[in-house]
């Protein structure tokens, strides 16, 4: 029998965060003097080149500060500079005028004289060169590798410095007088997007025009416009005996967007879902000429389609919505994907009420570069947050790399190592911290020629359950896991009999879905690639919304990446000696950074069992505060004896985001799990007032825990397992929730940020297990407690 899941309530009790009392020593600079002479000649020489530069704003400068130590962002302008990014742990950039640089050159001049006084002297100090943001600076990954195209003219894609904020005068004035310099120089304007944090004009340009970008000042980046890198495999199924009426979906069922290259509306299997349909692409319809939206749909909707065909029972849960940004090419139109995305999300959301958008497209030319989160997955971070929506997204495909050669000689023995390569890893809007990123795994290994013929003709690298030979590896922002999940995708093989053995065959091994040219009886094609692994998450949220109407999306987050277990297969992929080899190089699992939590398990996902029970909360907090909250744990659970039980623990939340900050993140909301004989016990752990009499606490049980606090902690959705075999009964369990914003975070965090907490409790060796029973009943006891001490507080 199954339930509804439970709903838990924090305890009265909310507690001022501890602060930490850091020493940072300053770094050593000897004569301050000579200190400040050595930086004024820098900066001297960055001034004389930065006034080559073109500009559309003379006297206007941008400038890199190297910096060892502690640098006070927060107070530069002090000296005249105006803080504008943080682009790693020692290197930011800065804007100056013509009167700042002349504060700033005085500052220098006087540092280290002993008669004069200078205010945030420190800042000074702990700067190591003043340099210029050269044109390799401005340079993005694919313009590096690829260079320009070998055209008269071609497209780019230029991000200005974000100066301010979107409509800030400051900001208006920028792009105007950049806008005037386009003119004056004859380059050509496509689109133009400006966001807070994310400031993008798409411009037609000669190879002597981008080279002019590349010196000007006000340019950030200069990109080539985004390559969707889908790869569309497509085979003909027969299905015979399709039942004549499929049932339409109720009409208060979940609604997905399927944002891609458009649907097939009229396919037999969708027709009974489809809702609305809306073209965002110049001079196209709505409906799908290549193919990928039908397949990406048709998982969406049914999920696995393969055991829907087995059965031949369809019976469609979601309603869906089919919003096409992608162009009959499978490629992004000429105004910016940014732009587009953000029509086509508000567009559904405001007019149709969307809470769940599946994103199968990728950039292939902007690859993680381990340092800032900008385009499509700012954007998707920034209407998470603003809509309360679930974005879904594939963490893109890897399809060999030649320069450097990856793999060097044969995918097969070369598999699962190249997966872990710097060519393999995740690119734009896969980093995207409030969406969930879903890479790819493989089910069958055998294709239609190796099941019909004796001959060894083609083999899989990859066996079930473990990662698809094309699927990306992560992680995201300071270290964030990704991708969380990974679900079926597909498999390729390899000829063993011929040297073309990149023309890998896919026939028969991957993943069934509709058909977009469903002629005839061939309404069901096969696919492969992490474009559909992300839909079967999306039809995984969509029935968990039927089943919680009002969950918001960090709660479906957190109740989806609860639910996620490593398989053991992908544990067993690598070597011992990758696996020692990629932790020495970067501290980090290979298998978490390929899979994340893992592959999703729907036995307690919608419902809870007397042997599996889910508790959910949804909470805002405060900075600088704990919330508490007392797992309801009935004694049959806490009992002596041995025998296995697991707690795990999610938490999700959707925070501001700045692409001109390292941290990204405004505000950092984490968890502790910890024990102890009562509430007032375990507070005095995190109680400002008691820091000096007792030292902060860390997870409990931490032998028994999967994933550390330390990396679940990096992302914006988190999650660890307890394993627990014997537990005291005297103890009870805590989660204690933590605020704490960065400085420069509070101004755009709300006073009181949500997020939502999953906690599911597990009693499978226990054959009478009540455990639902006895949890409802504690919970039931906690509230009239609770009610007795509100009673009381009042008189």
């Amino acid at each position: 029998m199954d339930y509804e899941h439970l709903f838990i309530e924090r305890e009265l009790l909310k507690n001022e965060r501890r602060t930490r009392r850091m020493n940072i020593p300053r770094p050593d600079r000897g004569d301050l003097r000579d200190h400040g002479q050595r930086l004024l000649t820098s900066l001297n020489h960055s001034i004389e080149y930065a006034r080559r530069q073109p500009s559309s704003r003379p006297g206007n400068f941008v400038f890199k500060i190297r910096y060892t130590g502690p640098l006070d962002i927060n107070h530069l302008q002090k000296h005249g500079v105006q803080f504008v990014s943080q682009e790693d742990g020692e290197l930011c950039v800065v804007f100056a005028d013509e009167a700042g640089l002349a504060i700033f050159s005085d500052h220098l001049q006087k540092l280290g004289i002993d008669e004069e006084e200078l205010t945030y002297k420190q800042i000074l100090e702990a700067i190591e060169g003043v340099e210029n943001w050269t044109a390799e600076d401005r340079k993005s990954w694919v313009v590096n590798k690829e260079g320009f195209p070998d055209q008269v003219s071609f497209v780019v894609d230029v991000e200005l410095w974000p100066i301010n904020v979107a409509h800030h005068p400051g900001r208006l004035n920028i792009c105007q007088t950049f806008e005037r310099w386009l003119a004056e120089n004859d380059i050509s304007r496509k689109d133009k997007l400006n966001l807070d944090s994310l400031v993008m004009y798409r411009l037609e340009v000669t190879e002597e025009q981008a080279n002019l970008l590349l010196e000007h000042g006000d340019v950030r980046l200069l990109d080539l416009p985004p390559r969707s890198g889908i790869q569309y495999h497509q085979l003909n199924v027969n299905l015979e005996n399709l039942p004549l009426d499929i049932p339409a979906p109720p009409e208060n069922a979940a609604r997905i967007c399927v944002l891609d290259s458009g649907i097939a509306t009229n396919h037999p299997l969708i027709a009974p879902a489809m809702a609305e349909s809306e073209s965002f692409v110049k001079g196209e319809d709505e409906f799908d000429g290549a193919g990928h939206g039908t397949a990406v749909a048709g998982i969406a909707l049914y999920g696995d389609i393969e055991a829907c065909k087995a059965s031949n029972y369809w019976k469609p849960e979601l309603l869906i919505f089919n919003g096409k940004v992608l162009d009959e090419n499978c490629e992004f139109d000429i105004g910016t994907i940014e732009k587009t995305l953000l029509d086509a999300v508000s567009y559904f959301v405001d007019e149709h009420g969307c809470r769940i958008f599946n994103l199968s497209i990728g950039n292939k030319n902007s690859p993680y570069d381990s340092r800032h989160i900008r385009g499509i997955a700012y954007v998707l971070d920034k209407l998470s947050r603003e809509y309360d929506v679930l974005f879904v997204v594939s963490a893109g495909n890897f399809t060999g790399s030649v320069n450097p050669e990856v793999p060097k000689n044969s995918w097969r023995e070369e598999y699962p190592e190249y997966l872990l390569c710097e060519q393999s890893v995740i690119f734009d809007p896969a980093p995207a911290l409030h969406a969930i990123t879903v890479g790819s795994i493989a089910r069958h290994n055998a294709t239609f020629d190796a099941q019909r013929y004796p001959e060894i003709n083609q083999l899989a690298p990859a066996s079930e359950n473990q990662p698809s030979p094309f699927t990306c590896h992560g992680p995201s922002v300071k270290g964030a896991i990704k991708p969380e999940l990974v679900a079926v995708g597909g498999n390729y093989a390899s000829p063993v009999r011929t040297e073309a053995e990149y023309n890998a065959v896919a026939r028969g091994m991957g993943v069934l879905t509709c058909n977009n040219k469903f002629v005839g009886d061939a309404l069901l094609c096969e696919v492969s690639g992490t474009s559909y692994a992300a839909p079967y998450v999306t039809h995984l949220a969509g029935r968990l919304l039927n089943n919680y109407p009002k969950a918001s999306s960090n709660l479906l987050r957190a109740l989806i990446v609860n639910h996620a277990n490593m398989p053991r297969e992908i544990k067993d992929t690598f070597s011992e000696e990758a696996k020692e080899a990629y932790k020495r190089a970067t501290g980090r699992e290979a298998y978490r950074d390929t899979a994340g939590y893992g592959f999703v398990d729907e036995s307690e996902l919608f419902r809870s069992s007397e042997t599996a029970v889910v508790l959910m909360a949804e909470e805002k907090i405060e900075n600088n505060v704990h919330h508490f909250f007392e797992l309801p744990l009935p004694e049959e659970f806490l009992r002596p004896q041995r025998a296995t039980r697991e707690i795990r623990v999610a938490l999700a939340y959707s925070p501001a985001v700045k692409t001109t900050r390292i941290d990204y993140m405004a505000t950092k909301i984490h968890y502790r799990l910890v024990k102890d004989s009562s509430l007032d016990n375990v507070q005095r752990f995190f109680n400002h007032n008691t820091q000096d009499e007792n030292k902060s606490r860390g997870d409990d049980s931490v032998s028994n825990r999967d994933i550390s606090a330390d990396l679940r902690g990096r992302g914006s959705v988190q999650c660890s397992k307890w394993t627990i075999r014997q537990p005291n009964p005297a103890e009870k369990w805590f989660v204690v929730v933590t605020r704490q914003d960065k400085d420069w975070g509070e101004a755009i965090s709300l006073e009181q940020e949500p997020y939502s907490l999953v906690v599911t409790v597990t009693d499978r060796e226990n054959e009478n297990a009540q455990l639902y029973t006895q949890i409802s009943q504690r919970i039931e006891q906690q509230a009239q407690q609770r009610a007795r001490a509100q009673g009381r507080a009042r008189v």
